[in-house]
């Protein structure tokens, strides 16, 4: 017992101390960071008139978990809807905030006589808001609700996620202990996005998934217990991968957050989080020397300049560029002050890899103090200095700058198709292409010489490429996939002009050589054949992969758990807010997205005598043909082999986006389609279809695929329901998500429900196969 209480009596000192300074701040409406601070310089061997701990390097280690804690918390607020709904407008103010104040911090190190890694550190601290800082002066001042404070939400979302990357890239900077070159930082970058990408997915895909199978058998003791556990076992993993810990803890902070269990692990995991960031922010107010300022006085005075007035018209030029107007863009500028948390972490970093002055840290407390303690006042000025600059600045610049703010939103507001599809290209490439290199890797290092001790040469190498090969399969399928994901961006594309032809085709001949790539290393470096075989067997490799219905619905069952996982809480929220409770009211949903037209097909045009088959609308536009008919005769949910007649009428089930590609792409082919029946929602066309008699009207009807109706484990196109049970798959709804006109090749799991579409003929197999 007696080795514990020098550190028990440390802790009621820093405790007790830190609850009557953050009182005393509660009382005149001050952060409660600036009290744990205050407390720390009080408890701290700087000031002699109070009890100071005895162990600091015992405090420090603590402080160490507050971090993980702090950032732990953070990744549990995090949300991958947050991040898309800032936009592109706080993305570009928030990469000229970010680069300018770092290239100002920097130069003004270079200027005081630091030498590089000291200016990188003092730069990256600098260009670090305080998110909780920020985001109690609005509440304090009741500006939440107003439109500057949201981007300044969307830049500190934006800042946040680039904190942690410049964390993990510092520390691993800091550990070379000498100044980075160019090919040193491009290193490290690639490295880093590459582990990131990695655990990104496998996180998203895995923890999720984890806790939605043991939520029924968890209580808030367990629950703690294994979020906690899993936090630690993250950082763990990270640091001996050679990154940070705070890396590690937000990562799994932002897995958890999708899980269906997340208020309950916030709200235990807060009093945690609280206790242990308590601890850390004493901890920085340790540091605070006022010997050490008033010798360094000049760097002080030059630094706290730079942040009042350099960051601020960094902020105010981000802003502006990013196409706000004057008023909001000085009101960010001045909200954007504070400087806290993310600096602390950055030089607690240096300092514990001695790559920074031991000065260096009580400066940029001490400007962290400062900037909190008048950032109120900078934004309650806001509007005097919004009123005194429209007086000042000439009217041909005050014009200018309107100007410029109508422009960036007309841009803003038309985003290109060659933009996402090109957004959507490089994102799932970067994923496949990361999980093929992980395969590559581990294979030819882990499991071959895994292999090499438990075989004999060359069944080792066979053994260890069949295995390799095996598991990159999925993922080989999915790169060789004809067009992106989203099929009818490539096909407006396509369609638009003839121009786009060949960037398209050089963007597939692409992914083309880099699925040729693994393959090829497989036969070559695994199983150590001749090149000419090597090629000869990526040859053979490719046709049948890139054929393969079965390999796509294994990628595709892979990547409907994964986006299942990432989308189920935002849906969740969605359906509460639209008050759908049951099965039923989903219809609401297919209502929304989901329409009817129908387009005539004359007797002159191309399309007669071809069959679906070649139309092929549900790969190129992702609609379908519920209808053909005639003056005379109708079919219904017609097969591929249906023939195209003359003075047809076809009946499309697809969204208004579908619909309008579909005619672009008929247009251009001059195939004399006439749109005769405008895009109708499916309920309504349902409801105004006089054309067919109750019994042979077309319906929507659920089925929940159980044990019973032999669906689970097969494909849409294995499992033949369109001719088995005369009906159209309009849709899945897996867990809280929906995926409209899904692809054949999607693979059915238990207790998917199975939106269909069918006629009184539907209901008659349902009711025979006991499904209904």
């Amino acid at each position: 017992m007696s080795g514990l209480e020098p550190l028990i009596a440390d802790l009621a000192i820093i405790l007790l101390v830190a609850g009557i300074t953050t009182i005393i701040c509660k009382k005149f409406k001050q952060p409660v960071i600036l009290g744990y601070i205050i407390a720390g310089f009080i408890t701290g061997h700087n000031f002699n008139f109070f009890p100071t701990v005895n162990s600091s390097s015992e405090i420090n280690i603590w402080s160490e978990i507050g971090v993980i804690f702090l950032l732990f918390t953070l990744g549990l607020e995090f949300s991958f809807y947050k991040l898309k709904r800032v936009g592109g407008q706080a993305f570009i103010a928030t990469f000229i905030i970010m680069s300018g104040t770092m290239a100002l911090g920097y130069t003004c190190g270079l200027f005081l006589g630091w030498n590089v890694m000291n200016s990188l550190f003092l730069g990256s601290m600098l260009s670090m808001s305080s998110t909780a800082i920020i985001i109690k002066n609005f509440e304090d001042l009741k500006l939440k609700n107003k439109i500057f404070a949201e981007l300044v939400v969307g830049i500190l979302i934006i800042e946040d996620i680039a904190g942690i990357l410049i964390i993990a890239l510092l520390s691993t900077l800091a550990a070379t202990q000498s100044a980075p070159n160019f090919w040193q930082i491009m290193t490290i970058v690639l490295r880093l996005v590459f582990f990131i990408v990695l655990w990104f997915v496998s996180g998203i895909y895995l923890v999720p998934t984890f806790f939605k199978k043991t939520q029924d058998i968890m209580n808030d003791e367990t629950l703690l217990i294994v979020s906690i556990g899993l936090c630690l076992g993250m950082v763990v993993v990270v640091t001996n991968m050679g990154f940070s810990a705070a890396l590690g803890a937000f990562m799994m902070g932002s897995f958890i957050a999708e899980s269906p269990n997340i208020a309950t692990i916030t709200r235990l995991v807060q009093p945690v989080k609280d206790l242990f960031g308590a601890i850390f922010f004493v901890s920085v107010g340790m540091l605070v020397n006022p010997a050490l300022l008033l010798e360094y006085a000049y760097p002080v005075i030059c630094i706290l300049l730079v942040t009042l007035f350099g960051k601020t018209f960094i902020a105010l030029l981000g802003s502006i560029l990013a196409g706000q107007n004057l008023n909001t863009s000085i009101k960010c500028s001045l909200s954007l002050l504070p400087i806290g948390e993310f600096s602390f972490i950055i030089a607690g970093i240096g300092m514990s890899y001695g790559v920074i002055e031991n000065f260096q840290y009580p400066i940029i407390v001490a400007i962290s103090a400062i900037t909190i303690f008048i950032a109120p006042y900078f934004i309650l000025s806001a509007t005097l200095i919004y009123k005194k600059l429209q007086k000042i600045l000439p009217i041909p610049i005050l014009a200018w700058l309107n100007r410029y703010t109508d422009k960036r939103m007309d841009l803003e507001s038309s985003s290109g198709d060659w933009q996402n599809l090109l957004k959507d290209y490089t994102l799932r490439s970067l994923i496949l292409i990361t999980f093929l290199t992980a395969i590559a890797f581990s294979s030819n290092t882990y499991l071959e010489m895994y292999m090499n001790t438990h075989l004999p040469h060359p069944y080792s190498n066979l053994v260890t490429a069949l295995i390799g090969f095996v598991l990159m399969l999925p993922f080989l399928r999915a790169l060789l996939l004809n067009r992106t994901a989203h099929p009818e961006l490539f096909t407006v594309l396509w369609f638009k002009k003839r121009a786009n032809h060949l960037p398209l085709i050089i963007l597939l001949l692409v992914k083309l050589s880099i699925a040729s790539y693994f393959i090829f290393y497989v036969f070559m470096e695994l199983i150590e054949t001749t090149a000419f075989n090597s090629i000869l067997a990526t040859a053979v490799a490719i046709y049948f992969i890139s054929t393969s219905n079965w390999l796509m619905g294994k990628y595709l069952h892979i990547e409907s758990r994964f986006l299942v996982n990432i989308n189920d809480r935002h849906m969740e929220k969605y359906r509460k807010s639209l008050n759908i409770v049951n099965p039923e009211q989903s219809l609401m949903l297919f209502d929304e997205i989901l329409h009817l037209t129908k387009f005539h097909v004359p007797a002159y045009s191309p399309l007669v005598g071809k069959t679906l088959i070649d139309l092929d609308v549900n790969n190129w536009f992702g609609c379908n043909i519920i209808q053909a008919s005639d003056k005379k005769h109708f079919w219904d949910l017609p097969a591929g082999d249906y023939i195209i007649k003359g003075d047809t009428e076809l009946l499309l089930i697809g969204t208004i986006e579908q619909f309008q590609l579909f005619s672009i792409a008929m247009e251009k082919g001059d195939n004399h389609l006439e749109q005769i029946l405008l895009p109708m929602p499916m309920r309504q066309f349902m409801a105004s279809d006089k054309t067919n008699p109750a019994a042979t009207a077309f319906f929507p009807c659920a089925i929940t695929v159980d044990d019973h109706s032999g669906l689970i484990g097969k494909s849409i196109r294995s499992a033949n329901i369109r001719k088995k049970w005369h009906c159209l798959i309009i849709g899945i709804e897996r867990s809280y998500s929906i995926d409209y006109n899904p692809n054949v090749n999607v693979v059915f799991e238990k207790d998917d429900l199975l939106w269909v579409l069918g006629k009184q003929k539907m209901i008659n197999e349902l009711v025979k196969a006991e499904i209904l």
